[in-house]
């Protein structure tokens, strides 16, 4: 009788831990970390485009059943590290209007402008896990951040959980419509000319278009006088007012001036032509090496669960999918392009490793 006793309670402990096994919620992954050396390049100047393809994720039904997310009547922030009325901020707002229709609960945008997207990014970075806290995310800017020392950055990759990337650009030489610029020779020449008298702008030290701007300098042997902003909306305030004599900007929330003829486009910084910049040739084509591309998606601070990661992808991977959406979009000059939090964390690691071996060559340039 014993031994039957004792048969019996083994049995039911094995049936036990194997219930537990398949019950079980597999723990979320740990954040892709920054490489420990980052090897050097032998792409032209710049941040290469990226290549997305990647299909819209749905959030799935087991994440909607772990996960109590979100909770009606309490709201969610959305971060903007930039000035209000920059494209990051018009195109946060956007997004915030769509993830309330698809989660029924109020988001709001809280611009943060200061330190190249430093500051909101910081403060994202300390806030609560649990999904009701995100960042509207520009990348490579916030990998510059971290992977400089001068910058003692608060944060670092481990930090912030990668939610999803909604548009991929590369920005566009600008000058004012009656620039006596005509061409990026133009510029290049009058720089050449008088070095460090020629006035670029960018939206930040160490920002994308700050990079791309330093590359332009770099392969065209050029020194300018490079001007720092706190985003595209400051930055074509002042290209319009006469302050500066060009620009490196994103071609989102300006084609208005663009089709007025406020502003003038020079050239792209791609290998190919953009839809965003009709009419301007690349500059490699121009003779001028160098290419550059931006990201923006959406972040949360680490550590939150993947349930709510998930889902959230998701949300704005429908946004992108959206003709509606898309149109928007569009009209404010931003190429949709999605990635989810998977895709996301894989383009990061990539992003970390080309700007890696260009900071110290910037920051030579830039002193």
């Amino acid at each position: 009788m014993k031994t039957v006793s004792a048969y019996l309670a083994m049995l039911f402990a094995v049936a036990s831990l194997a219930a537990v096994g398949c019950s079980g919620a597999t723990p979320p992954p740990s954040p892709a970390k920054a490489p420990t050396s980052l090897a050097n390049t032998a792409e032209p100047v710049g941040v290469q485009p990226t290549r997305v393809v990647s299909a819209t994720q749905q959030p799935t039904e087991v994440a909607t059943k772990q996960v109590n997310y979100p909770v009606k009547g309490k709201p969610i922030t959305i971060i903007v590290p930039w000035a209000a009325g920059s494209v990051n901020d018009l195109f946060s707002r956007q997004f915030a209007s769509w993830m309330e229709k698809e989660l029924g609960t109020s988001v709001q945008v809280v611009d943060k402008a200061g330190a190249s997207g430093q500051l909101g990014i910081a403060e994202l970075a300390l806030a609560k896990p649990d999904g009701y806290t995100l960042a509207m995310n520009v990348m490579p800017t916030t990998a510059i951040t971290y992977l400089d020392p001068d910058r003692k950055s608060s944060f670092f990759r481990k930090d912030l959980e990668p939610v999803a990337v909604a548009a991929m650009e590369p920005p566009g030489l600008v000058v004012k419509g009656d620039s006596p610029y005509k061409t990026t020779d133009d510029l290049v020449k009058a720089a050449k000319a008088a070095p460090e008298k020629v006035k670029v702008g960018d939206n930040g030290v160490m920002t994308a278009v700050h990079l791309a701007a330093l590359g332009l300098s770099k392969a065209a042997d050029a020194k300018f006088a490079h001007v720092h902003f706190n985003g595209s909306g400051e930055q074509v305030a002042a290209m319009l007012g006469g302050h500066i004599d060009a620009g490196v900007v994103s071609a989102g929330g300006l084609m208005g001036q663009f089709s007025s003829g406020a502003l003038r486009i020079l050239g792209v910084f791609d290998k190919e032509e953009s839809v965003l910049f009709p009419g301007a040739k690349p500059l490699p084509a121009q003779g001028y090496n160098v290419t550059m591309s931006s990201s923006r998606g959406f972040v949360a601070p680490g550590g939150t669960p993947k349930p709510v990661i998930e889902l959230l992808s998701g949300v704005i991977g429908r946004a992108t999918k959206d003709s509606e959406f898309r149109k928007k979009m569009e009209e404010m000059g931003v190429l949709v392009r999605f990635a989810d939090a998977q895709e996301y964390a894989r383009l990061w690691v990539e992003d970390e490793a080309k700007i890696g071996p260009m900071l110290e060559d910037a920051k030579a340039v830039s002193k």
